[in-house]
């Protein structure tokens, strides 16, 4: 008899950068159709996720009426947002990491589910969403398993979330170029489009 395959899902919400765009405003408390994008996102992924982890270096006690859990980076002044990713797995108790930007409004389910299930079929790979020719690597599902391939590539120095994920055995999910969806938002005028 085979091993049975056990996929597990944690997500993880990126919340966790300095806002300098923005004027350092916290990304994950914009606005955005009448509510704060991190409540907008997190109701979203509870929908595919067993756990919910919002990674954040400050307004901790405002994300957690989100998340069953509210991590933060294990260096201080905003290291970036593979930082937030180390801490996700570290965190997790899922197989599979599922991490999402707070920057990436239009995100829906459909697509959740899209790489949700790329990744369930491929559990040993991580799952990338790449439109046209661009990487989107902050929407990713990534295997728990990789957490000490990752130390390992922190501690010598690698902060590129894209190169450290490329180095992995990946799959991608395609999308079109102008795929809506992937719209990111980082000044006040693309927030108040939607607020």
């Amino acid at each position: 008899m085979g091993a049975v395959n056990i996929f597990r899902l944690s997500a993880l919400l990126l919340a966790g950068g300095q806002g300098s765009r923005l004027g350092g405003r916290d990304k994950g408390l914009m606005p955005w159709r009448g509510e704060p994008i991190a409540a907008r996102l997190t109701a979203l992924i509870t929908g595919v996720a067993s756990e919910v982890l919002i990674s954040c270096n400050r307004n901790q006690d405002i994300y957690q009426q989100w998340a069953d859990q509210v991590i933060l980076d294990d260096e201080p002044d905003f290291p970036g947002p593979l930082a937030g990713i180390l801490a996700g797995l570290r965190a997790c108790n899922g197989t599979h990491l599922l991490v999402v930007p707070c920057d990436m409004p239009q995100v829906d389910a459909e697509l959740l589910l899209l790489l949700v299930d790329q990744a369930r079929s491929l559990p040993a790979k991580v799952c990338l969403v790449r439109a046209g020719e661009q990487w989107q690597p902050l929407l990713t599902v990534i295997p728990s398993a990789l957490l000490p391939d990752l130390q390992l590539a922190w501690s010598l120095g690698q902060r590129s979330p894209l190169r450290w994920l490329l180095n992995q055995p990946h799959a991608i999910v395609q999308l079109d170029l102008d795929d809506p969806r992937l719209c990111n938002a980082n000044t006040p005028a693309q927030w108040l489009m939607e607020s």
